[in-house]
């Protein structure tokens, strides 16, 4: 039987350590969480972003650009960025139908960036210079600490390699000399590769893809992906059929 991970357990942990961290601070950060056509998922996200911010200190402003054009939300975005009173830009993604979302990110300066996602904030990370870890990246490796899962002399395989867990995460792995293997949707023989992997970290958004018989008796397997299905929240892993055979899932 598998070890099983609590994740809200080191979640709980984190969030009293920041709040002792921000009370003695002597000041309340201030983030900007900014929305343009935000779906149920994105609506859930900030949901709890907003909860977890006002627990622990922290203040939140959300803005909704869905009615404006690029031009528009650049020039708040310059204001945002621009501002001495704020600490953190948010933009939540997926933004549909807008049309320049890189160009957007890339205005928000990179002690800023909280999610990481400008251009120049990703060429810091593959300098290992980005100061902000991007948060789900972040939350993986925390697990990984706080559970003592060893990495060094492993086979790891991160499938998906979307700007907001897989790429970050693959590049701060190879930063730490770790031995990485990435799998995306182009991915022919996924199958050969999770079968060899002996960490698997799921990250595609896509609902139960990994199941028990594509992975080897002992893996340790985090799923880090997230979709909707029949109207819930749900993973990438097939917790039922993996569960049996890994040493350690989340």
């Amino acid at each position: 039987m598998a070890e099983i991970i609590d994740g809200k357990a080191i979640a709980s942990e984190i969030l009293s350590g920041l709040k002792k961290q921000i009370s003695r601070m002597g000041i309340t950060p201030r983030l900007a969480v900014v929305m343009i056509n935000p779906d149920e998922r994105s609506k859930q996200y900030v949901n709890l972003k907003l909860s977890k911010a006002a627990e622990i200190g922290i203040d939140v402003t959300l803005y909704d650009w869905s009615e404006l054009d690029y031009e528009a939300c650049a020039a708040k975005m310059r204001q945002l960025a621009g501002s001495s009173e704020l600490n953190g830009i948010i933009v939540q993604l997926p933004t549909k139908g807008f049309e320049k979302t890189q160009k957007l990110l890339d205005l928000i300066p990179t002690p800023k960036d909280v999610d990481g996602l400008s251009s120049a904030s990703l060429e810091l990370l593959r300098q290992g210079k980005q100061k902000l870890i991007p948060a789900t990246p972040k939350a993986i490796l925390k697990i990984i600490e706080a559970s003592s899962i060893q990495l060094t002399g492993t086979n790891i395989l991160i499938i998906g390699q979307g700007q907001l867990v897989g790429l970050p995460l693959a590049i701060i792995m190879q930063n730490r000399g770790l031995q990485v293997q990435t799998a995306d949707i182009k991915t022919q023989n996924l199958s050969e590769l999770t079968k060899k992997a002996d960490v698997i970290v799921a990250a595609a958004g896509s609902a139960g893809m990994l199941d028990g018989e594509m992975i080897k008796q002992g893996a340790i397997v985090l799923d880090a992906g997230a979709s909707e299905a029949n109207g819930k929240i749900v993973g990438d892993v097939d917790y039922e059929s993996v569960e049996p055979k890994a040493s350690v899932i989340s």
